[in-house]
């Protein structure tokens, strides 16, 4: 059946003449000035209602969809806020912004309870017990050095309440001042001076 239909459709291509494809000439512009004759021009309003139409009718989609939804989930909340028929329900989300951990580049090589901890990227978290503060820095998961820090009530003309900041004080120390919602120190950390490469 199919043979018989490609053989009739193929016949007909090679026994009508060929000009009746030709149509008109491509070449002839003469009807160019014509060519938007017969369509309507719309106004900005006009255009502005059909948008309105069109986001109102994908806004209905949505809430079909949204109701069908809800109808799975059987009975309400006694708390309005939590009910899943409220439009106005929040989904809430801890603040990532706020992080309790810091992150601090050490460029040398430091003591930390007599024993060398080497330079890199620290995450830098305070801890805080009966005997004082401390500031822990890790690399990954991995505990690197926990030192004992002296409390403070200054809080060193940062902008933020959250800090971890280097400065240097000798040619051996540096002060290594923090910052958190609990409390702020800062330690002197013992740095090993890298060796001059010539």
């Amino acid at each position: 059946m199919i043979k018989r239909i490609f053989i009739i459709v193929l016949s007909l291509f090679i026994f009508l003449p060929v000009n009746v494809f030709a149509g008109d000439d491509w070449s002839d512009y003469n009807n160019i000035d014509k060519a938007w004759d017969g369509q309507k021009t719309i106004t900005n309003k006009q255009f502005e209602e059909t948008m309105n139409a069109l986001q109102a009718k994908s806004k209905k989609k949505e809430q079909k969809k949204r109701e069908k939804a809800i109808k799975k989930v059987k009975g309400s909340s006694l708390i309005p806020e939590m009910d899943a028929h409220n439009d106005d329900m929040l989904n809430e989300q801890p603040d990532e912004s706020f992080n309790e951990t810091q992150l601090i580049n050490i460029p040398v090589d430091f003591i930390s309870n007599n024993q060398v901890v080497e330079r890199g990227f620290y995450k830098v978290l305070g801890e805080k017990k009966s005997d004082g503060v401390y500031i822990l820095f890790y690399q990954a998961h991995q505990l690197k050095a926990r030192i004992k820090a002296r409390e403070t009530n200054d809080d060193f003309e940062q902008d933020c309440i959250q800090f971890v900041k280097l400065t240097p004080c000798n040619d051996h120390q540096m002060k290594l001042i923090f910052g958190s919602v609990d409390f702020n120190a800062y330690v002197y950390l013992t740095f090993i001076e890298p060796e001059s490469v010539f």
